[in-house]
């Protein structure tokens, strides 16, 4: 609790609630504005607290923080940038939140800014404070400085070239293939769901209750409300039965519609506005043990012919069911060790360079890895580096034309020190 103590004092002294007596006197002026001695004493003590004051932080150079801070917030007024007042509001409320949030109880926190004179008000109108200048300089940075700098290829090139060996190395990596197969339902699986949902339309045709047949076959939760699926919107549903639902009149039943989670018949009940409400009836069409145990041994027959030296590219152009990689001889790409899939990574880290690891399974999918070749430590390429070269080039470019513009803005506004 003291640490919080601490923070709340620090507030306090920027509020301008500090009663101690400080012989002040004007040690900048910006403009038409001053700062005092006791400003920059105060901001001191405020970094200070929080443990923001860094050895190297002398009086002179909060000053200049300070001045250039004033700087950037009268020239944001000056051509007229203004910030948005509920956002501030919403901003310092939820800083406030936070703080409270430390205490035990509100009433915890009420006392401790009673013993300091602090009220919830006082907090509110410094957090406004601190923050409409934030936003402030913000716009000014991004008016001024943000969308007028920019990194040509030419200087992206040439910074590669010039610093490429002081750039940090790619570390040892492997080149992996992958085969993946998903469990898939067999036909015999799907051919039972589709017969059993076929005898429930029929029944329906037959003018059978949807709602009672809804509660004794619906394999989706809503079955036990009769496959009430409430008022919904375009854009909540699976898109295919939610075409089909959408074209039905009130009353109305549809065929049977296949999703990717299996066999639906459907019913509008109502309309209203831009919402139905339907019900419906689903058999689910999911993966058997014996769906799993088929697709298990064809991966364990694809990994035994890796080992008696089918090639994997060609094993993965042949089987794998992702087409992206499949399409390159199953590489998914380079990996440093710290870079392996989680779920896998200790049994890649195991698995030699042209080795190729057991069937391995997650969320019902199927896979087979191959340490294809090792890759020595190497420098990183242009490419590699091309999205880190130019954000970094660019914040360089910005900060030299913010450095440029303060100097700038200290001849305009007449700054003068007198510390």
């Amino acid at each position: 609790m003291n640490k919080i103590l601490i923070f709340v004092t620090a507030v306090l002294l920027l509020a301008g609630s500090i009663h101690a007596e400080v012989l002040d006197k004007i040690v900048a002026r910006v403009g038409n504005d001053v700062i005092l001695l006791s400003d920059v004493q105060k901001q001191m003590m405020q970094m200070r607290s929080t443990g923001m004051l860094s050895p190297d932080m002398n009086a002179y150079v909060i000053l200049e923080q300070m001045i250039e801070q004033r700087l950037v917030i009268q020239k944001a007024k000056e051509i007229n940038i203004t910030v948005d007042q509920a956002r501030v509001k919403t901003s310092a409320e939820r800083y406030i939140r936070e703080i409270k949030a430390k205490f035990q109880s509100e009433e915890e926190f009420n006392r401790e800014l009673a013993k300091m004179r602090l009220s919830h008000s006082d907090l509110l109108s410094y957090y406004t404070e601190i923050l409409t200048e934030q936003y402030l300089s913000e716009q000014l940075f991004n008016k001024q400085i943000a969308g007028k700098v920019f990194v040509s290829e030419t200087e992206m090139r040439e910074f590669y070239t010039a610093h490429k060996d002081s750039l940090a190395f790619k570390p040892v990596s492997w080149e992996i293939g992958m085969i993946m197969r998903e469990i898939g339902v067999g036909n015999e699986g799907e051919a039972e769901q589709y017969q059993i949902i076929r005898q429930i339309l029929t029944r329906l045709n037959n003018g059978e209750d949807f709602a009672t047949l809804a509660r004794e076959y619906s394999d989706c939760p809503s079955g036990k409300e009769g496959g009430d699926l409430g008022f919904f919107r375009k854009g909540q549903m699976v898109k295919t039965f939610e075409d089909a639902a959408f074209k039905l009149n009130v009353g109305e039943i549809s065929n049977i519609v296949r999703t990717e989670y299996g066999f639906h018949i459907i019913k509008l009940e109502e309309k209203r506005g831009d919402e139905i409400r339907a019900r419906h009836i689903l058999k689910l069409v999911q993966a058997t043990q014996a769906d799993s145990t088929r697709e298990y041994a064809l991966m364990e027959r694809i990994r035994q012919e890796y080992l008696n030296g089918a090639s994997f590219a060609e094993l993965a152009g042949k089987w794998s069911q992702d087409e992206e990689t499949a399409a390159g001889g199953g590489i998914i790409g380079e990996f440093a060790a710290d870079e392996f899939p989680e779920i896998f990574a200790s049994i890649l880290s195991a698995t030699p360079v042209g080795g190729i690891t057991p069937v391995l399974t997650a969320d019902n999918v199927l896979y087979l890895f191959s340490m294809i070749r090792e890759i020595p430590q190497r420098i990183y390429s242009y490419e590699e580096l091309q999205d880190y070269l130019r954000n970094f080039l660019t914040r360089q470019k910005q900060m030299q034309a913010y450095d440029e513009m303060i100097e700038q803005l200290k001849l305009d506004y007449h700054v003068q020190i007198m510390l």
